[in-house]
């Protein structure tokens, strides 16, 4: 693949020895593998709350399938890595939801696997699934407590926000976590919530806003 330009106010960095760029769009690029992670995208969330009987507007599904398009085809990947939660419930979808599916994953140029997330329990027929994906010298996993010890694994589950400022007009903006073999990315879903994270030692924070990814350097 020839590499495609980088999306201005994102950042580069350097994992397991690998070039990544972190995208503000959410998601990871990595081109030396012709590939884009992202994860956290709880696919028919809005429908699932809906059935329930909480009153969602409903239309985030198929906006996060055209915001996945638009970055695959942008970048021209050959592959789609979804590191889970993909799915929001293991009840099937509704019609309307699997014909979406079904159009994203034939309109796509790009093989796309699924790593499976405590969201993704059902096996859904649409998109191939698999525990864990191993692309050397990276594994990815939903989970962080599941990577293997030592080992280079991104990772999402978190849904990382990190705050910005104090008291009451600070902040919560999503980030992207690193530490020396862990990389965590922020949900990617439109209606998806997250979790302030405490700094940690050896740990940097990478904030997105306004289209652009900044960085919070890490704690000694």
């Amino acid at each position: 693949m020839k590499p495609s330009s980088i999306p201005e106010g994102s950042r580069r960095i350097c994992f397991a020895g690998e070039e990544l760029v972190l995208l503000a769009d959410r998601a990871v690029l990595w081109q030396a593998r012709s590939a884009l992670m992202l994860s956290d995208v709880h696919f028919g969330k809005s429908a699932t709350f809906r059935a329930h009987g909480i009153p969602i507007p409903e239309g985030e599904s198929q906006t996060d399938l055209n915001r996945i398009t638009q970055l695959v085809r942008r970048h021209k990947v050959e592959h789609l890595a979804i590191i889970g939660d993909f799915y929001h419930s293991g009840i099937a979808l509704s019609p309307i939801l699997h014909d979406s599916l079904a159009t994203f994953r034939d309109s796509l140029d790009a093989e796309i696997i699924l790593v499976r997330g405590n969201h993704d329990q059902a096996r859904h027929e649409l998109l191939p699934m698999v525990d864990q994906l191993d692309w050397l010298p990276i594994e990815l996993v939903h989970d962080p407590a599941d990577a293997s010890p030592g080992k280079p694994t991104i990772a999402g589950h978190l849904h990382p926000l990190c705050r910005i400022g104090r008291a009451i007009r600070a902040s919560r903006l999503p980030c992207f976590v690193l530490t020396e073999n862990l990389l965590v990315l922020p949900a990617f879903g439109t209606f998806t919530a997250g979790q302030i994270l405490k700094p940690m030692a050896a740990q940097t924070l990478y904030p997105i806003t306004d289209q652009s990814v900044f960085v919070i350097p890490q704690i000694s």
